[in-house]
């Protein structure tokens, strides 16, 4: 038996982002990721022309943004009047499919985002945390058919052939069947969130499906996971147990932030495997030589952060990537070293609120905390799982008003896309600590120009560049990305040493070329979208 890999438009192996690989051996299909190209869908769509719901699947078709294999999809976002399959069959990876799940390795859009367009009882293996905060994520966001990674809410198809959503709220959402890789049971207070939907529409549940000891059949292939370091909770590696011998998906990983232990520990594991294949993320590789630079972890970050925040004057802000939780905690000590308070949106507070019940890692308990503000928006109507998080946590809400009294008072986790607030808050001057990175985000486009265009306003004192790049040179400790340098990437394939190296989500394969296009011992495989590669331990085509 051979392991067959195929790739797509989009699919992490022409640039950064959107992975989705599908890989077929022993009679089992399954994808590594299912992601959103950011990449590929802003060539032709952004913020005010989106892929249209009406038409289902039909947009994203046409431009080739998902792999055109009829099989995978919902059925209630296939018109059936409407000849897409037909004109797809021309496309070099056309086929029927059917798939036995979906390994995400973390909740990140560019991984997870096209989950929404799969059929709802494909099974997702996932860690708990990823689960959590995919759930969290849809539950307070736009409601459309591109965000229903958790729970699919059904169509229904009109006489004109367009698809709307079912006005019959007594039809219910339904969930997917997830998977959690955790160290304990979840607790009731878990499963109750799971369990729950914002909304008048009731949810077909589906009960969450936890796999203890790291090591889970898919099909006919043993899996297994491991949790790596990444700039989000929850990251985790793959193995793939194939008849051919071991195939390995490291997802996004790093080895700067707190836990980088964890992926250490995959590198070790993974390195006694002798696996046949290493699919490994390659984010920040460059020719570019880093000789002479200092390479800050997520701990210089922290301290530059508590160093800025003791010395500052006025309100203070702190903008970093979303769900970036590990930064959010070494905010929230800053601020408590100064006796102020972290106040943060009521989106990051669900969030909060959901994991700290996880009980897998050391997050503070919202409600209550003595130190944590939740900052309330004028609203003319207020979302179900809005207001009830405010009923919640009532004393612990804050206005404008109220932070235009004592501004200095306060350390805000605000970002570019909350900056109206500022004009209700109207501060005299301040902190601004932008702790990301620009346009390079795979789920954002940030408007460096714009952005600080408002902090002169406001005559903020701006800390950090929001016109840096994930890999630019900094002098300046106030971030660091989610993905492993040029020199840990290497160090990472040397001590796994797989026979074949398959790099992914990067825009520099000559990197890669540059050590590995000549090795005997580690082959260099070059993916391209639109084609597959075969493996077996006696070959390769």
């Amino acid at each position: 038996m051979s392991v067959k890999l195929s790739f797509f438009t989009g699919g992490g192996v022409d640039g950064i982002g959107g992975n989705k690989i599908l890989l077929e051996s022993d009679r089992t299909a399954l994808f590594l990721d299912f992601g959103k190209s950011f990449g590929e869908e802003n060539k032709y769509f952004d913020e005010f022309l989106k892929p249209r719901s009406l038409n289902g699947l039909g947009d994203l078709l046409a431009f080739d943004l998902i792999p055109p294999l009829p099989g995978i999809y919902r059925e209630d976002l296939q018109i059936p009047n409407q000849k897409w399959w037909g004109k797809a069959s021309s496309h070099p990876a056309f086929r029927k499919l059917t798939i036995q799940g979906v390994l995400l390795s973390h909740a990140h859009l560019d991984h997870s985002g096209y989950i929404s367009l799969l059929s709802p009882d494909i099974p997702i293996y996932t860690s708990l945390f990823s689960a959590l905060i995919a759930k969290a994520i849809q539950d307070c966001g736009i409601s459309d058919f591109l965000s229903e990674i958790v729970y699919a809410k059904p169509k229904e198809f009109l006489e004109n052939g367009l698809i709307c959503s079912d006005k019959n709220y007594s039809n219910p959402s339904q969930q997917r069947p997830y998977y959690v890789f955790t160290n304990q049971l979840p607790s009731e207070q878990v499963e109750h969130f799971w369990n729950q939907v914002p909304g008048k529409r009731p949810l077909s549940t589906v009960a969450l499906s936890p796999v203890l000891d790291g090591i889970v059949n898919l099909g006919d292939l043993p899996i297994r996971f491991w949790p790596v370091d990444h700039s989000i909770p929850g990251a985790g590696a793959f193995g793939i147990y194939t008849p051919e011998g071991w195939v390995l998906y490291s997802g996004d990983l790093r080895m700067s932030g707190k836990k980088a232990k964890e992926t250490q520990s995959f590198t070790k594991d993974a390195a006694s495997l002798q696996p046949l294949l290493l699919i490994i993320e390659g984010t920040r590789a460059s020719l570019k030589g880093s000789h002479g630079t200092k390479h800050f972890t997520e701990q210089d970050v922290a301290d530059r952060i508590s160093q800025i925040i003791k010395k500052a004057k006025g309100l203070v802000i702190a903008d970093f990537g979303p769900r970036n939780l590990e930064r959010l905690i070494s905010v929230l000590k800053a601020t408590e070293e100064v006796n102020r308070q972290l106040v943060i949106t009521t989106r990051d507070a669900y969030l909060l609120e959901a994991l700290s019940q996880c009980g897998e890692v050391d997050l503070p308990n919202l409600l209550g905390h003595s130190h944590i503000r939740i900052y309330t928006e004028k609203r003319i109507r207020t979302s179900e799982w809005e207001s009830t998080l405010l009923e919640r946590c009532r004393a612990q809400c804050l206005t404008a008003e109220e932070v235009s009294i004592h501004p200095d008072e306060f350390v805000f986790c605000f970002s570019y896309y909350d900056f109206n607030e500022l004009i209700d808050i109207n501060p005299s001057g301040g902190t601004y600590i932008y702790s990301a990175t620009e346009a390079f985000n795979e789920e954002m486009q940030l408007d460096a120009v714009k952005l600080k265009n408002w902090i002169d306003h406001f005559n903020f004192q701006l800390f950090g560049n929001p016109f840096a790049s994930e890999n630019a040179d900094s002098h300046d400790p106030l971030h660091v990305g989610g993905h492993a340098r040029p020199d840990e990437l290497l160090n990472i394939i040397e001590t796994i040493h797989p026979r074949f190296l398959l790099p992914v989500h990067t825009e520099c394969f000559e990197f890669f070329e540059k050590h590995f296009g000549t090795r005997k011992d580690i082959k260099l495989i070059r993916p391209k979208a639109g084609e597959s590669v075969i493996l077996s331990c006696r070959l390769f085509y």
